[in-house]
């Protein structure tokens, strides 16, 4: 059966090193059976099709996000981390993620750790008014009062049904913590020079990245709150802070006493490694 020969090309993308093998040929097979099964209208076998490009996609992604952590390219990282949650929420309403087939339940773990352990907190958000759209199904303009019958995130002729905005209005912008959109993070800009700067701290993505060097590694993470007390210093108030920042502790780390900072214990098979 077709839908057995696409479940079959996705059983080893873990073990799988050659990423063109991934994005030529695997990809391509399956592209072959959706068409094949649109030809006699077979909707079961061309919705299996996508749901299979889906899982093959955020194994992709995932694959380039590992690969711009490791380069330093941070924010890099974090667009893509971005496409697979995206992804992952597409396929969600067609396939059980949560099962360990295909790599996923791992994938979708190491999503979540990666992204908790970036520093981005503030974002800016834009308010949008959709003046104009249509459906990617049926390509017909629509509006409340005017629908074309096809459902947002359902699978038509292999193909997930969304929104195309054809015309819209800028409305405002917020800073906000928790947007739709988490590509847009905040950087500075040198006012001199107009270039823009990543001001950010990425220590501990870069001890982890120091350690893990396999996409699908076994690792976990674990995080609590801890607070800054004084006997977690050894120098005096005068003496120079032990931060390296040159100033005396008094007027530096010592005001951070009574702060909290999140506590990242990480798991691996046969150790922990706490920062």
């Amino acid at each position: 059966m077709k839908e057995n020969k696409i479940w079959d090309l996705l059983i080893d993308l873990e073990k799988t090193v050659d990423l063109k093998f991934l994005q030529n040929q695997i990809q391509n097979q399956i592209q072959d059976i959706k068409e094949e099964a649109l030809l006699v209208d077979d909707q079961q076998i061309a919705t299996e099709s996508w749901v299979a490009q889906s899982i093959l996609q955020v194994h992709l992604q995932y694959r380039q996000a590992f690969d711009y952590l490791i380069k330093k390219e941070y924010y890099k990282a974090w667009c893509e981390l971005e496409r697979i949650e995206i992804e992952f929420h597409n396929l969600k309403r067609h396939f059980d993620t949560k099962s360990n087939n295909y790599g996923l339940y791992k994938i979708e773990k190491g999503l979540r750790n990666l992204q908790i352990l970036y520093p981005y907190k503030i974002f800016l958000s834009v308010e949008i008014l959709k003046k104009k759209k249509k459906c990617s199904v049926c390509d017909k303009e629509i509006s409340i009062r005017k629908p074309c019958g096809h459902l947002v995130g359902e699978i038509y002729d292999g193909e997930m049904c969304h929104r195309i905005v054809t015309d819209a209005e800028v409305l405002g912008t917020a800073l906000v913590q928790d947007p739709g959109n988490k590509f847009s993070v905040m950087f500075i800009v040198d006012e001199k020079t107009g270039i823009q700067k990543d001001h950010y701290n990425y220590y501990p993505l870069e001890y982890l990245f120091n350690i893990i060097n396999d996409p699908y590694g076994n690792w976990d993470l674990e995080i609590s709150e801890r607070f800054v007390k004084e006997s977690d210093f050894k120098c005096g108030r005068n003496d120079k802070c032990e931060c390296g920042s040159g100033l005396k502790f008094k007027k530096c780390c010592l005001k951070t006493i009574g702060n909290s900072y999140p506590h990242y214990v990480f798991l691996f098979p046969k150790d922990i490694i706490q920062i």
